[in-house]
């Protein structure tokens, strides 16, 4: 019960974030019609906070692949390199919410099919080649892929364990270096297509009446967005250490590798690490709030606040030595670095309990 009032939290919290806009910005000083992309932006960057909600939530077993040990609420989408790929049924609701929002640009019509193909086609394939980044490298590395469950603002793959720490790190780190590539190619489109005409770097602010011009005033734009898209996933999952986010897994992989902290000193230092940021984040947006910034400044601090709640726990669990069933630490390759180790020898194997290692989600 209590999970599903923190679903149902979370949802209005996308639904206020999603539907606030600036308006049109007939007060800016170009005086053009164009939609403020930090609202569009402040929405795509809830892309990457997603994965916090299905591990928090444990909503997981709702949205298994279909051969898995569930199937309802997915449609299955094919396989790649034998890896199954499931949408689940929510994947819509972002998509409709958008709709919905861009209602009130139907003088300009192009806008909504620009809504439609950025949060449909691109995101879905942004969605798919991250999650293929873990769990390519995970086959690779000798583990076992279960399949990718695409989910309405991200995506995770179900994957078994690989061999050693030093994998699991390489696993986490090539979902993120994923939106590199990807990056790079929508900033090719975006080049190719202004010919340099509007600078090298994309906008940040989309003008309804380039995206309504012609056909490459449309893909002008989406090659924008699309740009900014990965670059926020890029740094939301490789640059916050907090689980369940890449960076999470990321941050207490190297501690305990480079620096030679213990599983449960470095359960103390990710834990705290990831408070302090969450906490900034939340000062920052009371501040931009009460400033004038609300749309990106509410996102913010709702993604802060999710951040802290997790980590916070991470923090009592470590305290109390009871890392067994914690998604990162309770897994094998992170309780085989105990004892020997931990900085001063004060953390054991048994401080962690055993815990099934047969799936684990990205």
């Amino acid at each position: 019960h209590e999970n599903s009032c923190k679903a149902s939290v979370y949802f209005c919290c996308i639904f206020v974030v999603a539907t606030h806009h600036d308006g049109d910005s007939s007060n800016n000083f170009q005086r053009r019609p164009s939609v403020s992309n930090v609202q569009l932006c402040s929405r795509v960057s809830i892309l990457s906070p997603i994965i916090i909600f299905t591990h928090s939530f444990h909503l997981l077993g709702r949205v298994c692949p279909p051969h898995s040990r569930c199937s309802n609420g997915s449609i299955p989408l094919g396989s790649i390199r034998e890896i199954p790929i499931t949408l689940h049924y929510s994947f819509f609701l972002l998509l409709v919410l958008e709709l919905f929002v861009s209602i009130r640009y139907t003088a300009y019509p192009l806008f909504i099919l620009f809504i439609v193909t950025l949060y449909g086609p691109v995101l879905l394939l942004t969605i798919v080649i991250h999650e293929l980044g873990h769990a390519l490298t995970t086959r690779r590395l000798g583990g076992a892929v279960e399949g990718i469950v695409l989910w309405p603002l991200g995506g995770f793959a179900l994957c078994g364990p690989v061999e050693g720490l030093g994998g699991d790190l390489k696993v986490a780190l090539m979902g993120p270096a994923m939106h590199v590539p990807m990056a790079l190619m929508w900033w090719g489109i975006y080049v190719g297509i202004t010919a340099g005409r509007e600078g090298l770097w994309p906008g940040w602010t989309i003008y309804l009446d380039v995206l309504s011009s012609s056909a490459a005033g449309f893909f002008q734009t989406l090659a924008s967005e699309a740009f900014y898209m990965n670059l926020i996933l890029l740094g939301f999952n490789l640059f916050i250490p907090a689980y369940p986010l890449d960076g999470g897994r990321i941050y207490a992989a190297s501690l305990i590798l480079f620096l030679k902290l213990g599983p449960v000193k470095a359960a103390k230092v990710t834990a705290v690490t990831a408070m302090l940021l969450s906490a900034a984040m939340v000062a920052y947006a009371i501040i931009s709030f009460m400033t004038g910034i609300g749309g990106s400044g509410l996102l913010l601090g709702l993604i802060g606040i999710f951040i802290f709640g997790n980590s916070y726990d991470l923090f009592v669990a470590a305290g109390r030595g009871d890392l067994g069933e914690h998604p990162i630490f309770g897994r094998q390759c992170y309780r085989s670095m105990g004892g020997g180790t931990g900085v001063s020898g004060e953390e054991s194997p048994q401080e962690v309990p055993a815990q099934s290692d047969s799936a684990v989600i990205t």
